[in-house]
């Protein structure tokens, strides 16, 4: 056990006894301690007050911890401050209060150039490793190394047609473990029980058969993510050099490291065994890598260099693949049920009738080449994730040295940058009667051919569409997030009818920083699909 967690753990002890013998304690040293960050922290950002760029703000006025407030008050108020500051500057380069570090927001016309950005200047990972604390949330450096991002370009971009068919035998397994016949109008919360699907689906293809059914790996990597999740929130509100005594004080650091142990206890014998097939065994190996059977860990094992490839560095590795696929791409599932449902006489009929067409009498057996075949759901998915993508801002990165536009304007070692998307995607600019819901609006652009085509798709992108990023550095798993989408949403529609309780419409999402998540208490009705329609 190293240092920190031997730290942390002691800290948790220390924390419960405290809670359980003398309350008053804990509670006048949480005071003082507030006293003490408060005080820091306004010390930390009047030092820091000389902006470089227009610093954008909710409009109210404080007399005292003036730029503090305006920073906690960009926790709730964060998706307001983006949206308002595009409206009114659009063209100007101008910094948000971000709670933790210094957030600059550019221009459209910067995007070209952003977009070719070497990893040594600009990093879109240690963008996300800061984003979520990842020096104590464990989401750190390493977990995005390189051997992560090829393994995942060759899994799911070079050999993605390869997925679907354990992807979509899992899903059906899943399926009938979460969701049952519904005779009559039923509410099901969805988004717990499609997370379960969706977990379970991208086990299947990370960590294969043997594993993915293991319900402590389920259980295991969607902790994990919550607790990062809840964990980088707690510490993000406090200045850094606070966060050693923060952290001790936090469960969530505490469950962060109770599950990355169960998922190394399950995952580390899987990975011994490949590495002693590689070293021992080279010609099986060779022979499976250019097999239909990899999965992640085995890419893993493959590019990692020498020393690099050591169970612990590859279970590290895992955590951050599975991290980031289960709960973007069950948000966006749920998003779609949501959409679903608030107009379902108006979008089902014509994505039934087209699913129909493409499958025929084998609605089980789904190729790659199917689900490209089915235009108005891609689109349908696409126009759901231009209102809710997972945040209003994207292509983040944090630049690794002072960087100069061609503006002439520098951007200051360690910044992180990003575009406006969500309010970007929004605009006349860049897409006609931006503020509608059109389901198939993609699928009639792809059809037109006026248009160009370029970023119509829904895993591709344009100045109107960033939210799997641009360039480059788009986000590689993008193509694997886009066929468990599709096959689960084949799936809910093959099987169920969806409408909103009486009155109800689409329900708003949980929006706070620059984040946007469906309510994952909200409850859609569910009934067995009548085959009428």
């Amino acid at each position: 056990m190293d240092v920190g967690s031997l730290w942390l753990r002691t800290a948790n002890v220390k924390v419960e006894y405290i809670v359980k013998t003398n309350p008053w304690v804990l509670a006048v040293v949480s005071a003082i301690a507030c006293s003490v960050l408060l005080v820091v922290a306004q010390s930390l950002l009047s030092a820091a007050s000389k902006k470089r760029y227009l610093f954008v703000t909710s409009g109210e006025k404080h007399f005292l911890f003036s730029d503090f407030l305006e920073r906690l008050r960009w926790f709730s108020n964060g998706p307001k401050v983006i949206h308002d500051a595009y409206e009114k500057y659009p063209n100007t380069i101008y910094e948000i209060p971000s709670l933790d570090r210094t957030s600059i927001v550019l221009p459209a016309r910067f995007l070209s150039e952003i977009r070719e950005l070497p990893t040594s200047i600009a990093s879109n990972s240690r963008a996300t490793s800061d984003f979520f604390v990842g020096k104590w949330t464990t989401l750190d450096y390493d977990i995005f190394g390189h051997a992560n991002i090829e393994a995942i370009k060759t899994q799911y971009i070079a050999r993605i047609g390869q997925q679907i068919g354990p992807a979509s035998h899992e899903a059906a397994h899943a399926f009938n473990k979460h969701f049952t016949r519904y005779k009559d109008w039923t509410p099901i919360a969805a988004q717990p029980k499609v997370l379960q699907i969706v977990a379970q689906m991208v086990a299947r293809t990370i960590v294969g058969p043997e594993v993915c059914r293991n319900p402590q790996w389920v259980e295991s990597v969607i902790g994990y993510a919550r607790n990062v999740f809840m964990g980088a929130v707690y510490l993000k509100v406090v200045p850094s050099v606070m966060r050693p005594l923060v952290a001790g004080f936090t469960p969530y650091i505490y469950r962060i490291h109770r599950c990355r142990s169960k998922i190394r206890d399950i995952i580390f014998p899987v990975i011994q065994q490949r590495l002693d097939w590689r070293q021992n065994e080279p010609e099986y190996w060779e022979a499976k890598v250019k097999s239909k059977e990899m999965n992640t860990v085995d890419w893993l094992v493959e590019t990692s260099p020498p020393e690099e490839a050591s169970p612990e560095m590859i279970a590290h590795r895992l955590t951050g693949v599975s991290f980031g696929a289960a709960h973007t791409t069950s948000n966006h599932v749920t998003n779609c049920i949501l959409d679903l449902a608030a107009d379902f006489d108006r979008w089902a009929p014509p994505l039934r009738e087209e699913i129909k067409s493409v499958l025929g009498s084998k609605p089980t057996d789904i190729t790659n080449a199917d689900l490209s075949k089915m235009w108005k759901l891609d689109s349908f998915m696409k126009e759901v994730q231009r209102f809710h993508p997972p945040s209003k801002l994207s292509v983040n990165r944090k630049i690794l040295q002072p960087l100069s536009l061609s503006s002439g304007d520098t951007i200051p070692k360690d910044a992180h940058i990003s575009f406006a998307g969500v309010p970007m995607s929004m605009s006349e600019e860049f897409i006609t009667d931006a503020k509608t819901f059109d389901g198939f609006r993609f699928e009639r652009l792809r059809r037109d051919p006026q248009k160009a085509h370029s970023g119509l798709q829904f895993t591709s992108s344009y100045a109107g569409s960033l939210h799997f990023g641009h360039g480059r550095h788009m986000c590689p798993g993008r193509f694997m997030g886009s066929l468990i989408s599709k096959l689960l949403i084949i799936e809910l529609l093959q099987r169920y009818d969806l409408k909103l309780r009486e009155g109800e419409t689409r329900p708003q999402n949980l929006m706070f920083m620059d984040m946007d998540m469906p309510d994952p208490t909200y409850e859609v009705l569910f009934r067995d699909r009548n085959m009428e329609t």
